[in-house]
Parts: C-alpha cells; sequence; structure tokens
C-alpha cells in the first residue's frame, strides 16, 4: 500500500512539468509565429521614418507629410564685388572667406538653388531648414560663400519657396557629392538627399595648373536629364 502510494505521487510529479512545458509551447508558439514574421511585414513600414531614397539634383524629393524639394546646382560662378546667383557671380570677399574655412586644395565657386513646396495640409516653419553640401565618394564638405540662401518663416499649404546660395565646393566634393536639405521638425533629422557630380572634376592636379575641371556656367550635373 504504501509502494502504491510513492508511485502515484511520483507519477504526478512527473506529470506538473510535461503539462507546464506543454501548456507554455502552446501559449508561446503564436506569440512566436508573430514575432518572427512581424519583421517580414513591418520592413516596409518600418523604413518609412527613414525617409525615400535619394535622387539626382533637379529631381524632387518628398516627405510623409507632403513637403518637397528639389536642389539644383547652377554650375560655376565667377568671383565678383557682389554676390547674384542668378547673374552667376559671387562676392570674391565672402568667396576668400569661406575657401579659408576649408581643409585645404583646390575649390570652386559654385551656386546652389533649392526649392521648398507644400503639398499637405499645414504650415511648415522654415526657419530651422538647413542645408549641406558633403561629398560622399572621397569625403569633405563644402562651404557657403554667403550669408543669404537662408529659408525663413512659413510655408502655408499650396505654396512654394526658392532659395539661392554660392559655395565653395572643393574638389574631394564635387567627385561625388550630396546635397542635404534638412528641414527638421516632424521629419526628425531626416535630410532630402541628392547626389550628383561636377563634370570632370578630379582630386588629382590639372597638369596645366589650372582650374579647368568646371569651367562651364551651366548645370554642373543634370542627374539623368
Amino acid at each position: 500500500m504504501r509502494r502504491t502510494v510513492l508511485v502515484t505521487a511520483v507519477a504526478c510529479l512527473c506529470l506538473v512539468p510535461l503539462t507546464g512545458c506543454g501548456a507554455g509551447d502552446e501559449a508561446a508558439a503564436p506569440g512566436a509565429s508573430a514575432s518572427a514574421g512581424a519583421p517580414r511585414e513591418a520592413a516596409p513600414s518600418g523604413s518609412a521614418p527613414a525617409g525615400p531614397a535619394p535622387v539626382r539634383t533637379g529631381e524632387t524629393f518628398a516627405w510623409p507629410d507632403g513637403l518637397e524639394a528639389t536642389a539644383t546646382v547652377l554650375g560655376r560662378l565667377r568671383p565678383a564685388e557682389r554676390t547674384d546667383v542668378r547673374a552667376g557671380v559671387v562676392a570674391e570677399e565672402r568667396l576668400a572667406r569661406a575657401r579659408e574655412e576649408l581643409l585645404g586644395g583646390r575649390s570652386e565657386p559654385m551656386g546652389l538653388e533649392v526649392t521648398l513646396t507644400n503639398t499637405g495640409d499645414a504650415p511648415v516653419d522654415l526657419d530651422g531648414v538647413e542645408l549641406q553640401w558633403v561629398g560622399v565618394e572621397v569625403g569633405g564638405m563644402a562651404r557657403k560663400a554667403a550669408d543669404d540662401g537662408a529659408f525663413t518663416g512659413e510655408l502655408a499649404p499650396g505654396r512654394s519657396a526658392t532659395e539661392l546660395s554660392a559655395w565653395a565646393v572643393p574638389d574631394m566634393v564635387a567627385v561625388g557629392y550630396q546635397v542635404l536639405v534638412w528641414p527638421h521638425g516632424p521629419r526628425k533629422g531626416t535630410a532630402g538627399q541628392f547626389s550628383g557630380t561636377v563634370p570632370g572634376a578630379s582630386v588629382r592636379p590639372p597638369e596645366d595648373g589650372h582650374h579647368g575641371h568646371t569651367g562651364s556656367t551651366g548645370h554642373s550635373d543634370h542627374g539623368g536629364h
């Protein structure tokens, strides 16, 4: 009689963990399946906050909230007494200061046009907009050669705003660059990215000793144009 009780107790103890494991497996299985499948299903929506892929200069970059940007490189500027990017000139004194801030090497004065369009339903604050011109092949950054070209105020739905700016662009940037438009605000650091190269740009010194690689006053990069 005593032996029977012991066997029954042992049998009960063995059944308890087995039943617990079985119940745990059944309860965890749907959760495990969902979590394994979630990354595959959530990948497209999960990548949305990072913003759309980069576009070529001259094309349009759009954010999910309806703000759109177009960045166009206008070509080489000529040193002059004043800055008028539309006329193709930049103040020589400002250009010299911008070149002093560069790491070294040759640079060319280039014009940049950025247009922002609000296709959304709410006004967009432009006071936080920042522009950068960075090298993606070799490295480095371009420097603004003028204080103008800054967006300010508020952009109402259905309206556009355009700013022109002059830059000193080093050769290491010209061989492969991205113009970055940082709206800030609801985009939380997501930048509009515009890729391009200056035709004929090279990090090697020219054989004739002159800067002839960006001599054209036309668009320095048309992307797919």
